[in-house]
């Protein structure tokens, strides 16, 4: 599995690629940064603050049933203890396999699912920020993930029944304005979504680069 971890600025395409060490780099890698390298001033200052990252991922035929969005948010605090608990929105069929017809019972898998999902069937990942978001956004995403937990919705990748959500929608469809991702997928839905959720990041939707520095170093040993 290749990582593509991305420094966005402005126009959301400034990028570090990452390699090797399967699923557990991302997920490491943001675990040590915080829980580890990070000094207890540095954390501080993430108190009162929330932030996202949106990801991806996709098979070498880029087919439209290997690909995924998802998007992991981080409290502040949570960060600021050394607790690296994202709340994260990976909506997909309960089996894990894709179906392009229909609709079936859904599941909500956390990111280190999500990787060890990308890691075993041999999927790229790319993630984009990490951006401070409004805390408005935050509490969305948490509500979210309630519905998808409730049992009230259905996996379906064309999602146009009421009662359904396909993956982009799940992870990007958050806000009172509607998210038209079009016919994308893959990649492309993922920085969709990242443009339609730019409203809501703080710092002028500059990535937050001392948390982006320190999951690409770290993820590159």
């Amino acid at each position: 599995m290749r990582i593509v971890a991305f420094s966005d600025q402005g126009d959301f395409r400034t990028r570090a690629v990452v390699r090797r060490f399967g699923f557990l780099v991302f997920f490491i890698a943001v675990v040590q940064a915080f829980a580890c390298s990070a000094q207890p001033s540095n954390r501080a200052a993430w108190r009162g603050h929330y932030f996202l990252v949106v990801s991806g991922f996709q098979g070498p035929d880029n087919d439209v049933v290997h690909s995924h969005t998802f998007a992991s948010f981080y409290s502040g605090n949570d960060l600021a203890n050394g607790v690296i608990k994202p709340a994260t929105i990976s909506w997909l069929p309960a089996t894990g396999v894709v179906q392009p017809f229909g609709s079936e019972r859904g599941h909500n898998f956390t990111l280190a699912q999500t990787l060890r999902m990308a890691c075993r069937l041999g999927r790229d990942v790319k993630s984009w920020g990490p951006y401070q978001i409004e805390p408005a956004l935050y509490q969305r995403a948490l509500r979210r993930i309630q519905l998808l937990k409730s049992g009230r919705v259905q996996y379906a990748m064309i999602d146009t029944q009421p009662g359904t959500l396909n993956c982009i929608d799940a992870a990007g469809d958050l806000t009172p304005v509607p998210l038209d991702s079009g016919i994308a997928w893959g990649f492309v839905a993922s920085d969709e979504v990242v443009r339609h959720l730019s409203p809501y990041f703080e710092r002028s939707g500059a990535t937050v680069d001392a948390l982006a520095e320190l999951l690409v170093s770290k993820a590159c040993r």
